[in-house]
């Protein structure tokens, strides 16, 4: 018999630390979560009775724990690092998405102005907070990007563009740590 081996979405090339920002490689399952038609409310209700966590609005994480709830789209909210309960799927089409997604955490002193160069997102300070989510793109690929904390950032994109995330976020950290040093 075949023994398959679990080989992470960059290769096993994370985490890694380039100046002050710093990138890891999060492990976690992913659900999205549809509400039936007429269900949102009853959707919103398990979720918060049976995970601890309130439906997001739009733009907006939820945490509690090591587990999120955040907006992914006008009818899909994706839930992380929980599996969602069958009671959920009694009101909503739920969906492991586990596999088909890079999802990467980075952070540092100089994350934003690393997130400048990848993204077409106001992510100062004063517009992407604590807390907020977006869809958009990190240069050509499709992507969701959240704001953990102050200056931590979650990325997500298609598995397939994995190596290819990686490639534009070290080539950004590399641009970064290269003008500290010259000032």
């Amino acid at each position: 018999m075949v023994e398959l081996s679990f080989l992470s979405a960059t290769g096993n090339k994370l985490p890694i630390k380039i100046g002050n920002v710093s990138a890891t490689e999060v492990n976690a399952t992913l659900h999205l979560v549809a509400p039936f038609h007429g269900k949102s409310t009853q959707a919103a209700t398990v979720v918060k009775r049976e995970m601890g966590l309130d439906w997001p609005r739009v733009h907006e994480l939820k945490r509690r724990g090591k587990s999120y709830a955040l907006w992914f789209d006008h009818s899909h909210i994706a839930v992380m690092g929980e599996a969602p309960l069958a009671k959920l799927a009694q009101v909503a089409a739920v969906t492991d998405v586990s596999d088909g997604w890079c999802i990467i955490d980075v952070y540092g002193s100089d994350v934003r102005d690393v997130l400048a160069r990848l993204t077409p997102l106001d992510i100062r300070e004063q517009h992407f907070k604590a807390g907020m989510t977006q869809r958009s793109m990190i240069m050509h690929m499709q992507a969701s990007i959240s704001c953990l904390e102050k200056s931590q950032f979650r990325l997500m994109v298609f598995r397939s563009m994995a190596r290819t995330l990686l490639h534009d976020l070290t080539t950004a950290m590399e641009s970064v740590a290269a003008r500290a040093q010259k000032v």
